[in-house]
């Protein structure tokens, strides 16, 4: 059921921000997209221009945003995990853009997660 809530609100040098240390990296946004699509049992669609991959087996949400938007190339995961009692969100960001491009898709994000997180809380 947190993977659902997550999907409802799924919209320079690199530089990863990693907040899971379970997860896969990848050199590049790129890389994460060619290896997540040649997955089998994800689910891949487009919504107002981003590519977002859902892999229920890894309880994980992927966002790679259009070229043309200020953070491309960059890819974006979100998983729900249980943390002692509570269900968090853990964010992995790998931005190759600008800082601040970087530093705004990142801001998007967690504004993102925030509302997950209340709606979670329900």
């Amino acid at each position: 059921m947190a993977l659902a809530v997550l999907l409802v609100f799924a919209g320079a040098a690199p530089w990863p921000v990693s907040a899971a240390q379970d997860t896969a990296s990848y050199p590049t946004a790129a890389a994460a997209l060619e290896s997540l699509r040649a997955k089998p049992g994800v689910k891949t669609s487009v919504q107002s221009g981003w590519t977002v991959i859902e892999d229920a087996a890894a309880l994980s949400l992927w966002s790679f945003p259009p070229k043309g938007h200020p953070a491309y190339p960059a890819a974006i995961q979100r998983r729900v995990v249980q943390d002692g009692s509570e269900v968090v969100i853990r964010m992995n960001v790998l931005c190759e853009a600008s800082k601040a491009a970087c530093d705004a898709l990142v801001a998007d994000f967690e504004g993102l997660n925030g509302r997950v997180r209340k709606e979670m809380q329900r």
